[in-house]
């Protein structure tokens, strides 16, 4: 319950919740549990100095970057019949996604120049954390948006 509160409720205390399509709320609950095991297994793995906290924070931001860029792949929008909000991927959303793809498997390749071993997970993990909270943001944002025009929140 505390996720729901803290990515849709507005300070007026409204329940934003019943305004958005459950397999959409199950995405943000998704991507928010998986940022936090990525957190805490990046926090044990910089304690052991597999890399350094300034490299997994530029990591995370470089990641919500890439994150916030490709959650264009579903639009978000307002489904009168059902007055709800729901997400639905479009053809420019299915290039973004194969792109993605594509970047997910081969950034080994490109990091293996310059990271090794834990050096080189631990970064992919702190790239792959950035990536899902700023999808995450990214989402939360476009939910709020909706609901404020809609004058809900």
């Amino acid at each position: 319950m505390l996720v729901h509160e803290m990515l849709l409720n507005s300070s007026s205390g409204k329940n934003a919740k019943k305004y958005v399509e459950r397999k959409l709320m199950r995405r943000l609950w998704i991507f928010f549990a998986v940022f936090v095991v990525l957190a805490c297994i990046i926090i044990y793995e910089v304690s052991l100095d597999h890399l350094e906290g300034s490299a997994c924070v530029g990591a995370i931001m470089l990641g919500m970057l890439v994150g916030a860029v490709f959650v264009r792949r579903k639009r978000i929008y307002w489904e009168e019949e059902t007055s709800t909000i729901i997400a639905r991927m479009d053809r420019i959303g299915i290039g973004i996604l194969v792109i993605y793809i594509l970047f997910a498997i081969s950034r080994h390749m490109f990091l293996h120049n310059w990271l090794h071993g834990y050096q080189l997970t631990t970064f992919s993990l702190s790239l792959t954390a950035g990536a899902m909270l700023g999808r995450l943001l990214s989402i939360r944002s476009q939910i709020r948006q909706i609901l404020k025009e809609k004058k809900i929140i």
